[in-house]
Order: C-alpha cells, then structure tokens, then sequence
C-alpha cells in the first residue's frame, strides 16, 4: 500500500472513530464518514467492502492497541501485585488519553455490527492478559475465578472510573487512580 493509501485508509479510520464517539454506532452512515473523511465513498470501499467490515477492522485496532497498551513497562520480574497495579493504571490512563477510542470500544463490546470472527480475532489480543490472571491464580495470587468474570471486574472498574473523570464530575487524581486500582486488587487477592 502506498503512503497515498495509508493516508487515505487513516482518515477513513479517524473519521469513522470521530463520528461513531459523537453520534453512536447505528447514527454514522457511510456518507458522514466519507464526508468527514475527505474520501469519496467508492474510495472508502476500495478499502472496506461494509460500514461492518469497516467497524470491525477498527474494533479489532482499538482492542489490540488497549491490550498493548496495558503491558508498557511491564517487566516479568516484578512483584505480580505490582505488575497488576501497572496494568490497572496503564489502561486507565490510556482511556483518559482516548475518550474517542473508550466510547467506540464499549459501543462495540455487545452490539451485533462485531462479527464472530473479530470477536475471534480480538480474544487473541487479550491472550496475555488472560495468561497474567491465570498466572496469579494458579500462583495463589488471586482467587480461583473464571477469568472472564475476572477481566470483566477489572475492565468494568477502569472504564468506569474512566468515565467518571472524563465526565467532569469528579477529577480522579494519580492517587484516587491508585487506591481504584489497590481497591481492585483487594477484591481479587486470594486470602
């Protein structure tokens, strides 16, 4: 792909990123995307044969960006309690970086527009996170749990504490991000 194309392709991906976080998955057309986009619509599907194949392709960037995104600064060996609160803050601070990519991603997480197969896909970006949590259960780290629920707590306290900053309601300091993340920890900590 030239650098025209990677151009083009990346405005097509911000402006679908844009307009998804202000009007809502099902209220983007293809026509405010091309708009947005500087790309005319015949140009968008040279790239995308579907909004959903467009809306899975940026699924499925955003997902691996955040999983990514967690493991900075990771170093294997660290305390696990310190490599869990690192990975709490990393994605907590990412979704504050990217409010845009937070609304899309839990616009994306149920609705049917996400094909099974990027479901597939996404569930391969979350493979060493899912291998972090049963590290720390089978090294009696963390409670025996289905790592699922697990993922699903943590996940659901981030974008939630996330949410409330970004709202403006409450500022969340360094501090108040990691007794959230310390609170995580002790709900998950074996005894």
């Amino acid at each position: 792909m030239n650098i025209q194309s990677k151009d083009k392709k990346q405005r097509i991906l911000d402006a679908t990123m844009e307009l998804i976080a202000e009007n809502g998955l099902h209220a983007t057309p293809m026509s405010q995307i091309s708009k947005r986009s500087q790309v005319s619509a015949g140009a968008i599907y040279n790239y995308f044969s579907s909004k959903e194949a467009l809306i899975n392709h940026l699924y499925l960037n955003v997902k691996k960006e955040i999983f990514d995104v967690a493991f900075r600064g990771y170093e294997i060996q660290s305390p696990y309690k310190e490599r869990f609160l690192l990975i709490w803050r990393n994605v907590f601070n990412y979704l504050i970086l990217k409010p845009m990519q937070l609304s899309f991603f839990e616009q994306c997480s149920t609705s049917p527009l996400i094909s099974e197969e990027a479901r597939e896909v996404g569930n391969k970006y979350l493979a060493p996170l899912a291998g972090f949590f049963t590290e720390g259960i089978e090294s009696g780290y963390l409670k025996k749990m289905n790592i699922q629920l697990i993922l699903s707590l943590i996940f659901g306290t981030v974008v939630s504490i996330a949410k409330l900053h970004l709202s403006g309601r409450v500022e969340i300091t360094d501090e108040q991000r990691d007794i959230a993340a310390q609170f995580c920890w002790d709900g998950l900590k074996a005894e």
